[in-house]
């Protein structure tokens, strides 16, 4: 039976829950207890998708909160992303906590986005022939779809997912395959991310171009093959649009001298887990252990 690996990216499903149970922060207020709406669903979740799978590895990759070095090439990306909210940021550590007491390892780099400690998890797995499932909410994950590799797409609140595979991945993106998706955010850009990519191409058209002729570099090397209006609008935005694409490719290399083992899933911690659920009084989370 072959060995299977999960992935969660942390700081997308922690900001989701988040926002998911903000109304009940009026309830801690109220009561004066410490908010803990995201240690409950994070690990209600966690909990649910290992009771549904068993993995082999275990990892759930957070950002470090410190500059980046795509912030050091382009001193504007992700400008205007307000920081995490005191009500989550008391809740964190404790996320932690119970994440690493029910079984995942935690991967947190300086300089490092947890994008990209994604992306070099799943390269060392898929090395060693291992099938990995991503489990996010943040598109920039889709590049990494492979044969062995798949995406988990939060689509509604946490319930609702949607799974893309190298088999499913053209029908659900446009036609595009997945090592396109830095050559489209290069192109249409990326909001999220404050990348503007070619100004006045916008989603259509970058798939159309990308359908006829592969990449970013294939676009420019048939320049002159595109209508003066788009020829003009490529050319006027080369270096930006090419800087884009260069920031939305996830790296891959981050982890190339950890072992494999590094990442087997730990033992279920009890005596932690039973402490962080007393204290924050999150009984029915034992309801989910098995």
């Amino acid at each position: 039976m072959s060995k299977k690996a999960i992935v969660i990216d942390g700081n997308s499903l922690i900001y989701r829950v988040f926002y998911a149970t903000y109304q009940q922060l009026d309830y801690y207020k109220k009561n004066n207890l410490p908010p803990a709406n995201a240690i409950r669903l994070v690990a209600s979740i966690i909990l649910k998708l290992l009771n549904e799978n068993q993995y082999d590895y275990a990892l759930f990759a957070l950002d470090s909160h410190k500059k980046t070095f795509r912030t050091e090439q382009f001193e504007d990306y992700k400008a205007g992303r307000k920081p995490m909210p005191e009500e989550l940021l008391s809740q964190l550590e404790d996320i932690k906590n119970i994440v690493s007491a029910i079984g995942l390892n935690i991967e947190a780099i300086p300089g490092i986005e947890a994008d990209d400690i994604i992306g070099s998890y799943c390269k060392i797995m898929n090395d060693s022939d291992i099938d990995v499932t991503i489990f996010t909410s943040d598109r920039d994950m889709l590049q990494l779809v492979s044969p062995k590799t798949s995406v988990s797409f939060f689509v509604k609140g946490i319930s609702v997912r949607d799974l893309y595979t190298e088999q499913n991945f053209c029908q659900k993106f446009m036609g595009l395959k997945p090592c396109q998706i830095p050559d489209f955010k290069g192109i249409s850009g990326d909001s999220s991310d404050n990348l503007t990519g070619v100004k006045g191409i916008g989603p259509k058209t970058a798939v159309s171009l990308l359908q006829k002729y592969g990449s970013l570099d294939d676009i420019y090397n048939h320049i002159n093959d595109l209508n003066e209006t788009q020829a003009k609008k490529f050319n006027e935005c080369k270096d930006h649009a090419k800087l884009c694409k260069s920031l939305a490719t996830i790296r891959l290399d981050i982890l190339n001298n950890r072992s494999i083992n590094e990442f087997l899933t730990k033992n279920f911690n009890v005596e932690e887990f039973e402490k962080i659920i007393t204290y924050y009084k999150l009984d029915s989370l034992r309801n989910l252990l098995k």
